[in-house]
């Protein structure tokens, strides 16, 4: 019964957070950093298995990527575990900046990067534990007891996970510089912590040696799985239990043992420094190539920016040079509008010439005369040939119809042309039936458009309409 309320309430939870439980899922995660230590190689191949078979969110990709990096750093291939770092370095979480930081400070790098913007709990305790570890390599810890008291409750509710590291670095430390035993309290309580971690118990039998406790020393030697040790392919771990024995057989004077287990030692460490040396040139091409990509990109946003001021400044000078041009252009059709000016203002204003009274009176009697005539419908009919025709000139005959008949010589002749046209339309009822074209001939004009126009002009109605309405009066 007991069973079957655990599952519905596992049940409803997963429907209540909206997430379904995938306990294989996290017994892979679990199984990847139980192996880590002593078989990363074998962590690493549970992570690409969690990977390609199964759905992971950011929390988990994450830890993912944290893990990977992990064992590659465990199984010594710290190139590839900075390359790694190093493509992911624009967005960095707190887990791998911390990963980072303790895998420079283990090939004695200075990390220089920009971390303030990191505020979790686990980031900062992290700097907690470095910050110890820099000052009492400084001897600068006033009160190191109670500094470590405070690390190790803080570690006891932490990410064992991601202080790891900072955690064996200060614990290193503490066994390579505490003679009398005053960091035991310390140091065996990050042990329990990290009770399933080989590394921790190897560094804590060491310290044990290292302070005469060899009974206990040989205790943890006999609960060691050294056929396992032998075959790690985490070479520091392996390193550490080869250390941890050369110490115990230097103790308890096993002169064969000691000899063999520091020979495989030394070349073990040989392996390791040829691995740290790498590991460090291929760190600082990593940073220099990071900085030859940052001044390439600073030294293309400077052309950008260049070419930016270059190009608006042809702009500026284009226009500055088309507005020029225009004002040019408008300075100079003043000066020559100036000009006209002042030439119209100095020319000499022809006077009109004046027509005695008598030579008008004369020309105005023969108008009279020729108004008489029906020469004004003939198509040729020009001011020349009736100045001819009236035995004057052009001038005189012009000025006596503009004075005296108020229109001009055109205006003089359709006038007189239309009210031809007009008696006869009043005096001659067939040509009422005539058409606008034969009328418009009839009286001189040469298209019935021209006719029309000037038949309204004078009438007020157009030639149909006038037509119209003289057959209206007649009925």
């Amino acid at each position: 019964m007991q069973k079957l309320f655990f599952l519905l309430f596992i049940i409803f939870f997963s429907l209540v957070s909206g997430k379904t439980a995938d306990p294989e899922k996290k017994q892979l995660f679990q199984k990847a950093v139980y192996e880590m230590t002593l078989t990363p190689d074998k962590a690493s191949e549970v992570l690409d298995y969690l990977e390609k078979n199964f759905e992971l969110d950011s929390e988990e990709k994450e830890k993912l990527d944290y893990l990977r990096i992990k064992s590659l750093f465990f199984q010594n291939n710290l190139a590839d575990a900075l390359k790694k770092i190093s493509d992911k370095n624009e967005n960095l979480p707190p887990s791998i900046v911390v990963l980072k930081r303790s895998i420079l400070y283990y090939l004695n790098i200075k990390d220089n990067s920009d971390t303030n913007s990191f505020t979790g709990n686990d980031f900062v305790f992290s700097n907690e534990i470095m910050s110890l570890l820099n000052r009492l390599s400084e001897n600068k810890s006033k009160n190191t007891e109670r500094d470590l008291s405070g690390i190790l409750e803080k570690a006891k509710t932490s990410n064992l996970l991601i202080a790891r590291e900072n955690l064996f670095y200060l614990s290193d430390f503490l066994v390579d510089n505490d003679k009398d035993l005053s960091f035991d309290l310390f140091l065996n309580g990050i042990k329990e912590l990290y009770k399933n971690d080989l590394q921790f118990r190897l560094l804590y039998g060491k310290y044990l040696v290292q302070n005469g406790r060899i009974e206990l020393a040989e205790k943890i030697i006999a609960e060691l799985p050294k056929d396992s040790l032998e075959q790690t392919t985490n070479l520091n771990l392996k390193y550490d239990y080869y250390d941890f024995l050369t110490q115990y057989y230097a103790r308890t004077k096993s002169d064969d043992k000691y000899k063999g287990t520091v020979e495989k030692q030394d070349l073990l460490l040989k392996n390791i420094n040829q691995t740290r040396f790498s590991a460090k040139n291929k760190w600082f091409n990593i940073v220099e190539e990071t900085l030859r990509n940052e001044q390439t990109l600073l030294l293309t946003n400077r052309k950008k920016v260049l070419f930016s001021i270059i190009g608006i400044g042809l702009v500026i000078i284009i226009l500055i040079t088309i507005r020029f041009f225009q004002i040019r252009s408008q300075i100079t059709e003043y000066q020559n509008f100036i000009k006209k000016i002042n030439f119209l203002k100095e020319r000499k204003v022809p006077q009109p010439q004046v027509i005695s009274e008598k030579t008008e009176n004369l020309l105005l009697k023969k108008l009279e005369d020729f108004e008489k005539t029906e020469d004004f419908i003939k198509p040729d009919i020009s001011l020349q040939n009736l100045a001819k025709k009236l035995e004057t000139n052009t001038k005189y005959l012009s000025e006596t119809i503009n004075t005296n008949k108020q229109k001009n010589f055109n205006a003089y002749i359709n006038e007189l042309r239309i009210n031809y046209i007009i008696n006869k339309l009043r005096e001659k009822p067939i040509y009422r039936s005539y058409k606008i074209k034969y009328l418009a001939e009839e009286s001189g004009f040469s298209t019935h458009s021209g006719f029309a126009a000037v038949f309204k002009s004078v009438t007020g109605m157009s030639p149909a309409n006038y037509i119209q309405l003289l057959k209206q009066k007649e009925e």
